[in-house]
């Protein structure tokens, strides 16, 4: 990069560290690219290893951004994606397939999960030293905002982020209407019966022992294309993709039966759960609202049990004091 080419590289970091999220930080990126010179397309996957096996590098799951609800294993860059995993490499590169040109630009170090970007299209030599600085910025604001965005003690995606995220799901459902007896999204309350016993009893050290294992058994029994946040103390927050009705009652009560089979230091917990459908035109509130009701019934009625909400009734109001534990 020239000294020419100094003011030119200082506007387009400018415009990205403008942005305070993951997810308005990429949606610049792409914008900024689709308006360079030889830039065809933009796309932006999140890639989650399904395997361990280092000699397996195509078992995967990737979510593509702008935000979408269902795997993209098998989106019109499948074969490039899959290559680009199975390269092993980072940073920047220039990659062939089909006669097609494309930059891939991974990101896999200090963030979870790793990160991908397939540009389409060819760029000069001169241009590229330009991108690779551009891109060497978005890299560190990823890893930053990565941390920002988790939870610091069990490394779960936090409450703020949720907000952004929930909102994204909605506008999705605003675009894309779908039957909740057929594929839809979810939200699901967690909240661990009993915590404060467990910290009164053994101690906050035990506590944070229970907060820890319970976000692993989250994210060690939802799938990737699901979001897992920490919603504060003791209480958790999943949205479920992309499944039935019938299914996500399924998929709820395995998680409720991994945590009361696990075994823990000083003995077992359990857990209650409410949920209700993602409905778009309701307000995030008021859906929180929904699947707290929820919750509170499951509480209610003995704990350990889950609980749903099909919205045909609004009496959320009635437990906003309530403390739960």
């Amino acid at each position: 990069m020239d000294n020419q080419e100094l003011p030119e590289a200082y506007q387009l970091s400018l415009r990205l560290l403008e942005h305070k999220s993951y997810q308005e930080l990429t949606h610049q990126l792409i914008i900024i690219l689709l308006e360079w010179p030889g830039i065809l397309d933009v796309a932006a996957y999140e890639v989650f290893m399904l395997t361990r096996d280092a000699n397996n590098s195509d078992d995967y799951s990737a979510r593509r951004f702008p935000l979408s609800l269902d795997d993209c294993t098998q989106d019109e860059n499948q074969g490039v994606l899959t290559s680009a995993i199975q390269s092993d490499r980072t940073g920047l590169y220039t990659h062939h397939m089909d006669g097609d040109e494309y930059l891939i630009f991974d990101i896999s170090e200090n963030v979870k999960p790793r990160r991908l970007l397939i540009i389409k299209g060819k760029v000069s030599d001169d241009e590229q030293a330009l991108l690779k600085g551009l891109l060497q910025v978005y890299e560190r604001l990823v890893i930053l905002l990565d941390s920002k965005e988790r939870d610091n003690l069990t490394h779960l995606h936090n409450r703020q982020t949720m907000d952004i995220i929930l909102n994204q799901v909605f506008e999705y459902y605003q675009r894309n209407d779908a039957s909740i007896d057929e594929k839809h999204s979810w939200v699901a309350l967690l909240d661990i019966d009993h915590f404060k016993d467990v910290n009164d009893t053994f101690g906050h050290l035990y506590g944070d022992e229970v907060l820890i294992i319970f976000s692993n058994l989250m994210e060690k029994t939802f799938r990737h294309s699901d979001f897992i946040f920490r919603y504060g103390g003791e209480e958790f927050i999943v949205i479920i993709n992309r499944l039935s009705k019938a299914d996500v009652k399924m998929v709820l009560e395995r998680f409720r039966k991994v945590v009361e089979a696990h075994s823990f230091s000083f003995g077992s917990i359990t857990v209650s759960i409410g949920y209700t459908f993602v409905n778009p035109k309701v307000s995030q509130r008021v859906l929180l609202e929904y699947a707290d009701s929820a919750l509170y019934a499951a509480k209610q009625n003995g704990r350990n049990r889950i609980e749903y909400n099909d919205q045909n009734r609004h009496d959320a109001n009635d437990v906003d004091d309530v403390e739960l534990f």
